[in-house]
């Protein structure tokens, strides 16, 4: 067997697929002042109160960003507006999701999604990768366009 074959049970490299998910808020909360990390916290624990799932939690410079279901904006908005805190709730946010196996092993592959991202004109707001996926959240309105177009140039550029 050579080396770069795969085995019958092992998926093929590169991008196998790319998915979207609709349907959510980007709540993004900055200017803190005073203790950054105890803001951060009561942040967090007033969220969790009031039994709101987040996802894409990233830490910012001064204060925090994360994802929710875009039915709990409402939700989220009461939670977070006692603390008296600059906070901001984009509504209409999608995730893409690009998948292939190892991918932090496959030299380039990430570059060329984030190069195909960027050119595709969309507004990313977060990137994130695992080990056998990146996902980006866009704006809604453009997120089917751009998986097209990674489904265009990295899918079939694989098979």
């Amino acid at each position: 067997m050579r080396a770069n074959q795969h085995t019958d049970f092992e998926k093929p490299r590169g991008v196998s697929h790319v998915e979207v998910r609709h349907g959510y808020a980007q709540v993004h909360v900055s200017g803190i002042a005073g203790n950054l990390t105890r803001e951060r916290l009561s942040i967090l624990r007033a969220v969790a109160d009031s039994e709101i799932s987040i996802d894409f939690l990233k830490l910012t410079q001064s204060g925090l960003s994360f994802l929710v279901a875009e039915g709990r904006s409402e939700d989220i908005e009461a939670a977070l507006s006692p603390l008296e805190l600059h906070f901001s709730i984009r509504k209409g946010r999608s995730i893409v999701l690009v998948h292939a196996v190892n991918m932090r092993d496959e030299e380039g592959l990430i570059a060329r999604i984030v190069r195909d991202v960027i050119l595709s004109g969309a507004t990313v707001s977060h990137i994130g990768d695992m080990h056998n996926r990146m996902l980006m959240v866009v704006d809604s309105a453009e997120a089917e366009r751009v998986a097209d177009q990674f489904r265009e140039s990295l899918v079939e550029a694989a098979r």
